[in-house]
């Protein structure tokens, strides 16, 4: 059961959006137990249960001002970000390399941490090459 301080701040519908305030990166947050919390994670942690160590809840509806815990799912801080709509998320859902090759198996080389597709790199260098060689 929520407590009515945190009740009569949440407009009821399929997510339960929370009508009071939301932070600079739309999260909703609040006063409970006398400490200013996200909100998203004190509905969680009283209508289901405390969020594992080490994880975060991830909003299945996209919906950042969401408080429905059955709109959260308690993730890893690396699965929330591949599942959001970011440049390492598109970036790692890729199959294929701008110029159309695939990146797996053989062709795909990794570079500080980053994917790089080998035809593509091995074309750079021929072309870095020539042109190295007509200046000189």
């Amino acid at each position: 059961m929520l407590p009515e301080s945190i009740s009569n701040r949440i407009g009821f519908g399929e997510c339960w959006t929370w009508l009071g305030p939301l932070g600079e990166t739309g999260y909703p947050y609040g006063t409970h137990e006398g400490r200013v919390r996200r909100m998203h994670r004190v509905v969680y942690e009283l209508l289901v249960g405390p969020i594992p160590d080490g994880l975060q809840l991830d909003h299945l509806c996209r919906n950042r001002s969401c408080v429905n815990p059955e709109h959260l799912e308690p993730v890893t801080g690396r699965e929330n970000k591949l599942r959001g709509d970011t440049v390492n998320a598109r970036n790692a859902h890729k199959t294929h390399c701008d110029h159309g090759h695939l990146l797996s198996g053989r062709n795909v080389a990794v570079y500080q941490g980053k994917r790089q597709c080998r035809a593509c790199d091995a074309r750079r260098k021929r072309e870095r090459y020539a042109r190295e060689r007509s200046h000189a």
